[in-house]
């Protein structure tokens, strides 16, 4: 049992990191200071509150949050967030050298062409992982604007304003800290699977439980499955670094806690089961396999361990934050004001000494006055200029975040992708005019409609068109089918 003086070790002014990660049934936080944990801990959640990973009720949310933080005396100046994986799209581009100022275009067209989803629904964020004489190689995230600005909201109805937010599963890579590792995260209501190569984040997937009466033994195979399908696709894709039999399994997350749920894993999946040791230093109560999110989110800047086959940290460290929703730096206006008014103090202690001295120097100190009135004059016209500038910004930002505000076709998109039963897969969507066309493949024919069937039984759309559908071999299920459809909204 934690101690109780571990929540006093972390007052209001600690130099501690609070990192926070939001899960179905619970908020968990863990205090890092420098390489060592000081305190962690959860507040239960009520059911519904997140849903499939996104924040149904954000007010019910960030008061968990707030009561969380009082009851915990946590600082909220000095937060890291973790946010789920779920529908986030990794690519690593490779692109000629080009100008810096040429860049980020460059790297918005390359993904307008890799990504399955229109730009415009994502927050895009870089980092550059190497380069040569030729080519410069980048790792690419994209991630729903609906999900990150829920989340950013729900933390600011809750008085926090995060320094940084990091997708879940690049904190999960660096908290088991491998060149190569498949990461398997088990909470109650969703699977993570993470494939880390060469340090990393290669592939990674969420799976949503789907109905309450599936067994967990069942659950476990279904992600067998999935972990099979995840790495055979992988190592067709990567032939030159294919992952093996002997490529270490990590668990993590609430249920990695149950023996029994670590023995079932160890049957179903081949690939052998280590045991989490991140490099940080963990009292030995701590559930390191819960609150592996909160130990990667902490991890970040962090120097790497040499131990073996340890990855080259932070390999991939992304603030997925854009730059709207980051602390603003010390305004101009707040260090011109204390400057002018030492001025004026100055100056006036200056003339009246001045005075003192000689009343036959009267006209000088009048023209150095002068010069000096006109220069306090100048300074208050370039402050004005800064306060109507400010406005300005404050006035454009209010705009966009009207914008962010307004539904799209993510709505849209979270009903065709939650209708997807196991064994199909979307290879294009696209949105025309109110018009959702999709298309596909399946490993069987019923399950291609079984797909069509859900579709149609959602109330948001007012029709399904099955435009083409083939393959299959006379309902055996022996060979792929594919189709293609039209949804009306």
């Amino acid at each position: 049992m934690k101690s109780p003086l571990l929540a006093w070790r972390c007052p209001l002014f600690s130099k501690g990191i609070v990192t926070l990660n939001i899960e179905a049934d619970s908020l968990r936080f863990l205090v890092a200071e420098g390489k060592r944990v000081r305190d962690w801990g959860s507040l239960p959640l009520a059911p519904g509150l997140v849903k499939d990973g996104f924040i149904a009720d954000p007010a019910e949310v960030s008061a968990a949050i707030n009561t969380l933080f009082l009851e915990k005396k946590l600082p909220k100046s000095r937060v890291i967030a973790g946010l789920t994986g779920l529908r986030s799209i990794p690519r690593i581009l490779s692109l000629p050298k080009i100008k810096s100022a040429l860049l980020e275009e460059a790297i918005k067209n390359e993904s307008g062409r890799e990504m399955p989803v229109p730009l415009e629904e994502l927050y895009l964020s870089w980092q550059l992982l190497g380069a040569t004489d030729l080519e410069r190689q980048f790792f690419v995230l994209g991630v729903p604007r609906s999900l990150l600005d829920a989340e950013v909201g729900t933390l600011a109805r809750a008085s926090i304003k995060p320094c940084a937010v990091e997708l879940k599963p690049l904190a999960l890579a660096r908290a088991v800290n491998r060149e190569e590792a498949l990461i398997i995260d088990l909470e109650p209501e969703s699977f993570d699977l993470v494939v880390v190569a060469g340090g990393i984040p290669a592939i990674m997937r969420t799976v949503i439980s789907r109905g309450e009466g599936m067994a967990l033994e069942d659950r476990i195979w279904q992600l067998a499955d999935e972990i099979s399908r995840t790495v055979s696709f992988y190592n067709s894709s990567h032939p030159e670094q294919a992952l093996g039999s002997t490529t270490p399994a990590f668990l993590t997350g609430l249920l990695a806690n149950d023996a029994g749920v670590c023995e079932l894993a160890k049957a179903a999946i081949d690939n052998p089961i280590e045991a989490l040791a991140p490099p940080l230093e963990c009292p030995p109560d701590l559930p390191v396999a819960q609150y592996a999110v909160n130990i990667g989110l902490a991890l970040r800047g962090a120097s790497p361990k040499t131990t073996a086959g340890a990855a080259r940290l932070p390999l991939v460290e992304l603030n997925l934050l854009p730059p709207e929703y980051r602390p603003r730096p010390l305004s101009l206006t707040r260090i011109l004001y204390p400057v002018i008014a030492m001025l004026l103090v100055a100056l006036l202690l200056l003339t009246y000494q001045m005075r003192l001295d000689s009343e036959a120097e009267s006209a000088d100190i009048q023209a150095e006055l002068d010069s000096v009135n006109q220069q306090l004059h100048e300074m208050r016209q370039a402050v004005a200029t800064i306060n109507d500038t400010e406005t300005e910004a404050n006035s454009l930002q209010g705009e966009r975040e009207a914008v962010l505000g307004t539904e799209s076709f993510t709505d849209s998109l979270e009903l065709v992708l939650g209708a997807l039963p196991p064994g199909v897969r979307l290879t294009s969507i696209t949105d025309r005019e109110g018009r959702i066309s999709l298309d596909g493949d399946a490993d069987s024919r019923s399950a291609a409609i079984d797909y069509i069937a859900a579709l149609e039984q959602r109330d948001a759309f007012s029709a399904v068109h099955i435009a083409s559908l083939s393959g299959g071999g006379n309902g055996t299920g022996s060979s792929l089918v594919t189709f293609s459809m039209v949804i009306d909204r």
